[in-house]
């Protein structure tokens, strides 16, 4: 039986969640004067998904880089390539793979039905050959070359590595060459079937089809499975980081670094995960922003530049924060990172620009709402890690400054930090 909950915000958001028989979680958000319109379907099949039980009770482990290769081989069908099929009705479509999910999806101005076949006749339908997997072992090859050479990359996952010792978190997206040339179509087969369950995969769609079009297009790539769970993964990752300082070398031309801050804390959903995210966002503003105190003093002191960027990544597997940017001195920035963190928790939060930051994340996510590849990602993004797009708006209204003061204290502590470093390779003499 099909079951239905309708969500909304203050700000206008409105959508609703459908669960269907097969187990298919759908969200609709019907929204009939957007230029564009998109649609995405995720599973929550990322990298660090190694092993896993079947149906029938037989345990697979898989290599690094296996979601991943998988995402790739998903876009090919019996009849030409997903790309060949959207150039002919002009829209735009991509996949990714990440940590903990995979996703693919597709914006368009016009032929939105045509577009949606498309899409769900491709992930519905693996087409997995011994000839068409080992010729894309090549092309990935090249991939996974392009990323070691990547120094922005190396830099974060070196930084990745530091701040887990155990947690799957550490295994590489993409995988190495060796990796992915023990892939066989059987194996891929065995994780298609076990992740890309209708109950393992949510689809959501921001768009001008009523409900009625857009269930009877589900239905007909994804009915009639059986009841199945994949279950989560279990985790047991140390408090503290593995390494507090990484460093290597690459052709850069000056050092990037990456310092991250672990948090251990990933037993939350809804809207209290919802609020921490929010919170975390907030804080990372107020202390590292371009308007903070913080950056116009390493700015001016031609300490960092305008590559310097912070962000928060979060799963219900995961958690942590990041600062990065190219210096010349990035034990400096560390330390400059530090003493304005150890300063906001000796004198507080500063509450009128608590407010302005506050006002400002409210009107980016309002405006997210008109943006429909930026919703149908917010909402599954959401949706797999455990709560739901509509409860952040709510949770930014009930935000005060004594929480981000809090948040500081519980998020930032130095055994739980990294700071990774790539050096320009010095000279040899």
């Amino acid at each position: 039986m099909m079951k239905s909950e309708t969500f909304s915000s203050a700000a206008g958001m409105e959508y609703e969640k459908i669960l269907l028989p097969s187990g298919l979680t759908i969200y609709y958000m019907f929204k009939p004067d957007n230029a564009k319109k998109a649609a995405m379907i995720a599973t929550k099949f990322g990298s660090i998904n190694y092993t896993f039980n079947m149906q029938d009770g037989r345990q697979v482990t898989v290599p690094n880089g296996t979601a991943h290769f998988l995402e790739h081989k998903l876009f090919e069908g019996k009849d030409g390539n997903a790309f060949d099929f959207y150039a002919v009705t002009g829209a735009k479509a991509n996949a990714y793979t990440s940590n903990d999910k995979t996703a693919y999806y597709f914006v368009c101005s016009d032929r939105f039905e045509e577009n949606l076949n498309i899409l769900l006749s491709f992930v519905a339908n693996p087409y997995l050959t011994a000839e068409n997997v080992e010729k894309e072992k090549g092309i990935i090859a090249q991939e996974i070359k392009m990323y070691e050479d990547e120094p922005g990359w190396q830099g974060y996952f070196s930084m990745v590595q530091g701040l887990y010792q155990e947690h799957p978190i550490r295994r590489d997206i993409a995988g190495t060459v060796e990796d992915i040339y023990s892939l066989t179509p059987e194996l891929l087969m065995d994780c298609y079937n076990a992740f890309y369950h209708p109950s393992n995969l949510v689809f959501a769609v921001v768009g001008d089809l009523s409900k009625e079009q857009i269930l009877s297009v589900v239905e007909r790539h994804f009915g009639g499975y059986n009841d199945y769970s994949i279950g989560k993964l279990p985790i047991d990752e140390p408090d503290a980081a593995g390494e507090r300082y990484v460093e290597k070398e690459m052709l850069v031309s000056r050092p990037i670094f990456h310092l991250g801050f672990k948090d251990n804390n990933t037993e939350i959903q809804g809207y209290d995960l919802s609020k921490k995210e929010i919170e975390t966002e907030i804080l990372l503003e107020y202390l590292f922003g371009k308007s903070s105190p913080f950056f116009k003093e390493l700015y001016e002191n031609g300490k960092i530049n305008n590559e310097f960027d912070c962000w928060y990544d979060l799963s219900d597997y995961f958690s942590f924060c990041v600062i990065n940017g190219e210096s010349d001195a990035p034990r400096d920035v560390e330390a400059a990172a530090w003493k304005h963190i150890d300063e906001i928790k000796k004198v507080g939060i500063d509450s009128e620009r608590f407010l302005e930051i506050r006002n400002g994340l409210y009107g980016a996510l309002v405006m997210d709402t008109e943006q429909s590849y930026g919703m149908v990602n917010r909402i599954i993004g959401n949706y797999l890690n455990g709560t739901e797009a509509s409860y952040a708006i709510d949770a930014l209204k009930d935000i005060t400054a004594d929480d981000i003061l809090k948040r500081a204290e519980c998020l930032f502590a130095k055994e739980r930090s990294c700071l990774s470093v790539i050096h320009p390779i010095k000279e040899v003499k």
